[in-house]
């Protein structure tokens, strides 16, 4: 998904890596995307929650070598000032107490470095863009609804105004655009209506289905008529 956001991966080249530690890998797509852009790492970490997604992860990375930690609890087993880059891409809208994880980030951070993150964010988005966000909205609900924390989509300033509650300072604030061309395809439309029919269908015997299912609609009738593309990302450069 991130080859959809060509300015994101110029900004990725300019950092620094060094010890660098990627906090929420999941299946590691962003980390591969950062790895394949800029060799300037020394040692490379990722940590996860999801057991399954840090597998999946691990068989999408083989060719680096990364030091997997798949942990739900912290502290993290890791010494003090040990990373000069730590990435979060996508995560903050999964993270239940911000206020522990970017205190652990901290103090994981050597005094000069850098926390980079990545967001995609609400404001602002074209037609495509917003059939995706009440897609994620959908997801998030039934993620909810099993048990699982997962946030809607924040907007940029929500977004900064959290991060600086967490005692970082914004060195630099940039809106990345999704430059993929919106196309109605057919064939793309009915999978993903199947995606949905199965995300929802999976809820039928819980309460509140009937509302579940009406979103549901709802974005199927955006999909169709507008398409579907990732939403603009706010990338933020900060330190501690």
């Amino acid at each position: 998904m991130y080859e959809e956001y060509p300015a994101l991966g110029t900004q990725l080249k300019k950092l620094k890596l060094g010890n660098y530690l990627e906090f929420g890998c999941g299946t590691g797509g962003f980390l591969k995307f950062v790895l394949d852009q800029n060799a300037s790492f020394t040692t490379v970490t990722a940590i996860d929650i999801n057991p399954k997604a840090v597998e999946q992860a691990k068989e999408y990375l083989t060719n680096y070598r990364v030091k997997f930690i798949t942990q739900d609890v912290l502290p993290l087993p890791i010494e003090s000032n040990q990373f000069s880059t730590i990435t979060l891409s996508n995560t903050l809208h999964h993270l239940r107490d911000k206020d522990s994880v970017f205190k652990e980030l901290k103090r994981l951070l050597h005094s000069e470095g850098q926390i980079i993150i990545t967001e995609m964010v609400r404001n602002d988005l074209s037609e495509a863009e917003q059939t995706y966000c009440r897609f994620h909205a959908l997801r998030a609900e039934v993620d909810r609804l099993n048990g699982t924390f997962h946030d809607t989509t924040y907007s940029s300033d929500e977004i900064v105004n959290l991060v600086m509650d967490k005692g970082l300072s914004i060195i630099k604030k940039q809106i990345i655009f999704n430059e993929k061309q919106v196309i109605i395809d057919s064939v793309e439309i009915q999978e993903m209506e199947s995606s949905i029919d199965d995300l929802v269908q999976g809820e039928r015997a819980k309460p509140g289905f009937e509302a579940l299912n009406e979103k549901a609609e709802k974005i199927k009738e955006s999909l169709r008529q507008f398409g579907m593309k990732r939403p603009r990302q706010l990338h933020l450069k900060t330190h501690k």
